[in-house]
């Protein structure tokens, strides 16, 4: 799979260059007809036409023609990013958490208490020691508010540049050849992570029986 053997930045140029193409300067398609049959899986085989062909016109092109283009990317997250949080299915009334930037958090809901495990990426370590801190919750025990290090009450973890990974349980990091983001764009890869986490709560006496499987879920910082 191409995917696997390139950075996630420059996926992400990949994926949504092609997307933009037919963007006008108002942010919608050039033409209404020509993307109202359009599916996601026609955009996908785009995608993968353009593949490795695209990172070396990225790099060819002009200044204007990049900077243009880093402004159509940044418009088009900007909509895919609260779509994406729709897919997360939040613990009310707890506030929904907010995952750390070059990381994410791997969440799951059991008996009415919500679970969040923070990582990090590669290249990057927890701001603070969480060796044996797994996880962070949020439940009627907490008073329906994050466990955190941190001030805010949201932000669950900090994910800072470094050379090791030394803060975190060996599990809190997203593999070296993966991100949180790439992670999130493979069902296979979400529910490796999703089980690795499970089974780490269950080896601390937790009971899953009770979980709400349709609130496992996987968010990414940006």
């Amino acid at each position: 799979m191409f995917s696997s053997c390139l950075p996630w930045k420059t996926l992400l140029v990949i994926s949504l260059a092609v997307l933009l193409a037919g963007f006008t300067e108002m942010g919608a398609f050039a033409s209404l007809s020509e993307c109202k049959s359009a599916t996601i899986d026609d955009v996908n085989g785009s995608l993968q036409k353009y593949s490795k062909c695209l990172p070396e016109m990225i790099a060819k092109g002009e200044k204007d023609s990049i900077n243009f283009l880093a402004w159509r990317l940044q418009e088009t997250l900007d909509l895919l990013r609260p779509v994406q949080e729709q897919f997360c299915k939040q613990l009310s009334p707890c506030p929904r958490p907010v995952a750390p930037k070059n990381g994410g958090l791997v969440c799951v809901t059991i008996d009415s208490t919500q679970y969040c495990k923070p990582m990090c990426n590669k290249g990057y370590d927890f701001e603070f020691l969480r060796s044996s801190r797994l996880y962070e919750t949020c439940g009627n025990a907490t008073g329906f508010s994050w466990t955190t290090q941190l001030v805010g009450g949201k932000a669950l973890a900090v994910c800072n540049p470094s050379e090791v990974a030394i803060s975190g349980a060996k599990s809190a990091y997203f593999p070296s050849n993966s991100s949180c983001v790439h992670t999130l764009a493979f069902p296979e890869s979400q529910g490796e992570q999703l089980d690795i986490f499970l089974k780490e709560l269950a080896e601390q006496g937790m009971d899953g029986s009770g979980r709400d499987q349709g609130a496992d879920c996987i968010i990414c910082g940006y």
